[in-house]
């Protein structure tokens, strides 16, 4: 095991914080199962500060770990199979929607590929320095919930009658569609590619940075004939930017998704371990959401109301009105040396004055305690980032007002979201 300050945590990579040792565990697809989640509930009760926090790359966080108890929590999951590679322990980003297999609007489910492509990533060594952040998408549908640009991301469409898919690198299209059938080997021809692209210019292997390398795609092109075939259709995906909330159909008679709002993407035990027995008593299909959140996937539509019904007694709600729909907020000055201001409790002060209201369209905050805005996500409708005289304040991108005391900011946060919802109520 290895412990840094400097590091994208792992499993075997602790990294140490301001409140202890800091894990993050690989959950590829956010295809996580009971056991593993009902594993994880118990070792941050026992060993960690309480709280299961979910990433946006649907992986999982435990933080406030002693050194002594590391050991004991590897071993546990490496027990579940969530460390099925100690070598490739930070090679973890692979993400797809939450709702694969269960949504109508899917051309293909992406669920077998996710696994193939991680089984194939674990199984040869040059992959096991990617980037931590290095990130792999496969989308089946039009929708797609992740907010981040990935390195290398497929857009299942319809191409010449058959199942295709369009290959983007760095959130830019290729020109290119591979088939359904070579998608996994094209991904990892690809990745690949990258790293020795990468290696002999001495960037980074990512692949926004392998895109402006000159003449990168055409080597690319020229290396996989046999995979790639040209397309002048852009992919014609869309993102969500929403998090959906409630009860919400599937592809399957008599199922539904029940998706709770989970405040700032931070399940506690008692949570986690409820929606794990609930999955596994009625037969379900548990789901971690790009959105910090987490689906109880093809539930029956009989159990719907005794499982919504019993949500808020253990702090969830399917209502979409606590107030944090949209927040997010980085751990800090509790859990970051670097954050200059406790944006947890402001991002609950202001999901407590938005309690009960309605949640306009795209609607986003972000809470960040530094410049390094580890909350950050892309197009946000309003962020915080605190600095040594208080926060600055960005609405749509554009900054608005500077050193800020808390006040101050989330009361004009609170005003934009009253104007965006009264005039949604105009029209």
């Amino acid at each position: 095991m290895k412990i840094g300050e400097h590091l994208c945590p792992g499993v075997l990579h602790a990294v140490q914080a301001k409140d202890g040792l800091l894990i993050r565990i690989r959950v590829p697809g956010g295809l996580i199962e009971a056991d593993q989640l009902r594993l994880i509930a118990d070792l941050s009760r026992d060993f960690a500060d309480g709280t299961i926090e979910l990433t946006s790359r649907a992986n999982l966080q435990l933080r406030a770990i002693q050194r002594r108890d590391l050991s004991l929590i590897v071993d546990s999951i490496a027990k579940v199979g969530l460390l099925p590679s100690p070598q490739h322990d930070r090679v973890r980003n692979i993400v797809t929607s939450p709702f694969a297999g269960l949504d109508g609007e899917e051309l293909l489910d992406p669920r077998p590929l996710i696994l193939e492509l991680d089984r194939q990533l674990r199984a040869e060594p040059i992959f096991a320095n990617l980037h931590p952040k290095f990130s792999f998408a496969i989308h089946g549908g039009p929708r797609r919930f992740s907010r981040d640009l990935d390195d290398i991301a497929l857009e299942a469409a319809d191409f010449n009658s058959a199942p295709h898919f369009h290959i983007s690198l760095g959130g830019a299209f290729t020109g290119f569609v591979v088939k359904r059938s070579d998608a996994v080997d094209c991904i990892l021809a690809v990745t690949r590619l990258c790293i020795r692209l990468a290696h002999e210019c001495g960037s980074p292997v990512r692949a926004k940075t392998v895109v402006k390398i000159p003449d990168a795609l055409k080597h690319i092109s020229d290396a996989l004939p046999h995979l790639l075939t040209p397309s002048s259709v852009a992919p014609p995906s869309h993102t969500v930017n929403e998090a959906p909330v409630g009860v919400h159909p599937t592809t399957q008679d008599g199922r539904v998704n029940i998706i709770p709002s989970v405040a700032l993407g931070r399940l506690n035990p008692e949570q986690a371990r409820y929606l794990a027995d609930t999955s596994n008593e009625w037969g379900g299909d548990l789901r971690l959401a790009p959105w910090r959140g987490i689906v109880l996937g093809s539930m029956p539509k009989r159990a719907a109301d005794k499982i919504v019904n019993h949500l808020p007694s253990i702090g969830l709600s399917c209502e979409g009105r606590d107030g944090f729909q949209g927040i997010a907020a980085c751990a800090g000055m509790t859990g970051c040396d670097a954050s200059l201001a406790d944006v947890r409790r402001d991002a609950a002060s202001l999901a407590q004055c938005l309690s009960g209201r309605a949640v306009p369209s795209g609607w986003t905050v972000n809470l960040s305690g530094c410049d390094k805005r580890c909350a950050r996500r892309q197009g946000a409708t309003a962020e915080l980032v605190a600095g040594l005289s208080g926060y600055s304040l960005n609405i749509a991108g554009r900054c608005v007002a500077t050193n800020c005391s808390p006040e101050f900011a989330l009361n004009a946060v609170a005003a934009l979201h009253e104007d965006l919802i009264s005039e949604v109520a105009a029209r």
